[in-house]
């Protein structure tokens, strides 16, 4: 992994002031804060048109020792001039102030930074706007971690070996790895969403792959959201697919982490097979693994289970372990699931054979059913990585 870096995103501020009253956040949140999506690949939202006076805030943001620090923003504007103030909880600590340039544009960004001394803690950071006029993407401290950054990565157990992986450390997601599926099909399970290969909706930032659900009136449907595929990419037959990420809750919301049969595209499904290492609905408490299969009596045929209770405003690793006679499915390393398949028992030969990995972030659907007005909007999957192992 790389060293520690907090990336707070401006649009995921804990508490803001804005000086226009009745903005609608781009339908990102429903406060009053001016929001729009950034123009380029991956850039995901920025806090725009920032005026005088106007501050966000966000919280827990961890400094591990005393000393320097840099801080860095992501800027855009049209004129040289503006400033910002950045301070620790609530002003009780200044940090001094970045200058902001021109750059040319609204949507045309650079990044400016300086470096500041803090004591080790975790704080709160302040941005405070001392004269306005441009866009604000993100800001990025080296060294600190924000409260959402996830720990660092467990060994893989004795005897795997990395095969494959994304980190997703770069600034748009890696094309030889991944198709971003387009449509509004339902999934096959009556879901509300189309997935689309918007920013909006799929995007690599701050080292994560973010997939966003929004409600938005889209190609006839109410929501839209994003799902990826590694099919005619990258597959495997057995080993060790596990991704650490932190998944929404709430009516509707269907967040998953699967794998497919290659085969899938000449056979259909499910003699395809199907592998489901994460699925989780509503706001349960537990995530479910499961395979789905056409068995020895050529009928549909599924074997599942659910995890231990999760805390799911944490980030979790979710993996299985698959070789020639048995899966296991577990989550931070406990073991919560098994089944056998040696010899194709119970017709699960299509176990024997490659399977490509899938990410999707689904809106309704048979099994969740409908989003309610309790479910918030945007929600988002977040994916630190996702690895393969192999012995």
């Amino acid at each position: 992994m790389m060293a520690s870096i907090c990336t707070l995103q401006a649009e995921d501020y804990a508490n803001a002031f804005d000086t226009t009253a009745g903005n609608t956040g781009n339908q990102h949140r429903t406060d009053s804060v001016d929001i729009e999506a950034t123009s380029d690949a991956g850039g995901g939202f920025n806090v725009g048109w920032i005026a005088n006076g106007e501050w966000l805030a966000h919280n827990n943001v961890t400094f591990p020792t005393s000393g320097a620090y840099t801080i860095a923003y992501r800027v855009a504007a049209p004129s040289a001039g503006g400033v910002i103030s950045a301070d620790l909880n609530g002003g009780t600590i200044p940090l001094g102030t970045t200058a902001v340039p021109a750059t040319g544009g609204w949507q045309n960004w650079t990044t400016v930074q300086r470096t500041v001394n803090v004591n080790a803690g975790t704080y709160n950071l302040g941005t405070f706007i001392s004269n306005g006029g441009f866009n604000l993407n993100w800001i990025s401290i080296a060294g600190a971690s924000c409260g959402n950054t996830p720990p660092p990565p467990p060994p893989p157990p004795p005897g795997w070996t990395l095969a494959w992986a994304d980190e997703f450390n770069g600034s748009s997601l890696d094309g030889s790895k991944w198709n971003i599926e387009v449509n509004g099909n339902g999934g096959g399970n009556n879901e509300l969403q189309y997935y689309t290969a918007r920013p909006e909706n799929i995007r690599v930032t701050g080292g994560e792959l973010v997939i966003e659900a929004r409600r938005e009136a889209y190609m006839g449907k109410q929501y839209t959201s994003g799902r990826i595929t590694t099919q005619n990419k990258a597959s495997w037959q057995y080993g060790r697919m596990e991704a650490r990420m932190k998944i929404p809750t709430g009516k509707g919301t269907w967040p998953a982490f699967w794998m497919l049969g290659n085969s899938i595209s000449s056979v259909g499904w499910p003699a395809s097979g199907e592998i489901d290492i994460m699925e989780h609905v509503n706001s349960e408490a537990v995530t479910h693994g499961t395979i789905h299969w056409q068995d020895h009596n050529n009928a549909y045929a599924n074997y599942g289970g659910p995890s231990g209770n999760l805390d799911f405003s944490q980030y979790h690793v979710y993996a299985v372990e698959w070789d020639a006679s048995v899966i296991r499915w577990y989550v931070d390393g406990n073991k919560f699931h098994e089944v056998n398949i040696a010899g194709g028992i119970n017709g699960t030969s299509e176990f024997h054979a490659p399977y490509f990995l899938l990410f999707n972030l689904a809106v309704g659907g048979n099994w969740p059913g409908s989003p309610d007005g309790a479910t918030v909007f945007p929600n988002r999957m977040q994916v630190d990585y996702v690895r393969v192992y192999r012995r």
